[in-house]
């Protein structure tokens, strides 16, 4: 008896010193709130994506909320153009546009450049209504005046457009500011296993490249449950290594294994012997590993296993990337329901040294 409780309390423990742990929402702060009166007319055509095509005559409309108030029984394509200034926010911040819920398909654009889409036009339709819509803005991209933004919209049936979210706007996570190197963006991913995925040379060029962090369904993989695999090499220079780095891999939906350079080193699974890291919890959980000690080096190849068992899957929620031992623990502080009480914590100073 005593060896089965050692077992289950190291396998806890051995969790446990990866900190994950449940948290509430992104923490997000607005740079732009974008909710509002936008133009908006029926029918589609690409040149609306362009900011220079003129749009005055243009109906308007308000964001979110149903076309069908202002186009009863309307059906099919849509276009959303809306202009905006940006004038501040914190440095080295990635933005980010929060969309809300659009029924069913959208594809975005700012200044022209295509941001974003969820879900799938014909001929490969596929609905994404459910999905609220957060898109990464690349750096550079945003002018302190004159910015643009396009959404192409498609609806089946029923309530259609840009149809809810508590605000929609330009944002940034608070937490990101933790992150010492931020690893979100393109990342490869692939739902076929292949030998050697977490070795440096492996050639993934043949993945597909999907954002992190976003479920899987709005990118391709709509009716996707089971394993998937996500690659990203990311190189550092001399004064970004450290001894004291954890790697920060958001919420992931529902299990994961994450290797780097070759090395696994955290896991997040269904464990009886903890009541808090079972299957109805673990999509909800922070991931924070502990990097080991020269594990990290100038070129660097990080590979997460995901095993989805129902619903929505993948990556789905940051901050993802490096972050100090004292960032990690104000990333738990900020957040509510920690995992383990103080004095499980003090347990882990003693044992892993923290």
């Amino acid at each position: 008896m005593r060896r089965i409780f050692k077992n289950k309390l190291l396998a806890s423990l051995l969790v446990l010193s990866c900190l994950p742990f449940v948290g509430k929402a992104t923490d997000w702060s607005y740079v732009v709130n974008l909710s509002g009166s936008w133009y908006f007319s029926v029918g589609d055509d690409m040149n609306w994506a362009n900011p220079k095509t003129d749009v005055s005559n243009w109906d308007k409309i308000y964001v979110p909320g149903d076309w069908e108030e202002y186009y009863k029984g309307y059906n099919g394509y849509a276009w959303y153009r809306k202009n905006f200034d940006i004038h501040s926010y914190p440095s080295g911040s990635q933005l980010s546009l929060l969309l809300g819920k659009v029924d069913d398909v959208d594809e975005v654009f700012i200044n022209g450049v295509k941001v974003g889409q969820t879900g799938g036009f014909f001929p490969d339709y596929h609905s994404a209504w459910d999905v609220y819509r957060k898109y990464s803005i690349p750096d550079g991209l945003l002018k302190k005046e004159g910015n643009v933004i396009a959404v192409r919209v498609y609806d089946e049936g029923l309530t259609g457009g840009i149809v809810g979210g508590d605000k929609i706007g330009i944002c940034y996570d608070n937490d990101n500011s933790l992150l010492e190197y931020d690893l979100s963006g393109q990342w490869k991913f692939s739902i076929y296993r292949e030998p050697r995925i977490t070795d440096y040379d492996f050639d993934d060029s043949s993945w597909e490249t999907i954002s992190v962090p976003k479920y899987w369904e709005s990118q391709g993989h709509p009716d996707h449950d089971g394993y998937a695999w996500y690659r990203k090499k990311f190189s550092l220079n001399k004064s970004q290594i450290s001894d004291d780095l954890y790697l920060a891999v958001g919420k992931i939906d529902d299990f994961d294994k994450v290797y780097l350079n070759g090395k696994l080193i955290g896991r997040t699974e269904d464990l009886d012997a903890y009541d808090r890291f079972t299957r109805s919890e673990s999509w909800r959980m922070y991931r924070v590993y502990r990097i080991p000690e020269g594990l990290l080096q100038a070129n660097n190849i990080l590979m997460v296993e995901v095993y989805d068992s129902h619903g929505d899957g993948g990556i789905y929620e940051g901050p993802v990337g490096l972050m100090s031992r004292k960032n990690a623990y104000i990333l738990e502080d900020r957040n509510e329901n920690a995992t383990w009480p103080n004095s499980v914590r003090s347990i882990l100073h003693s044992i892993f040294n923290w």
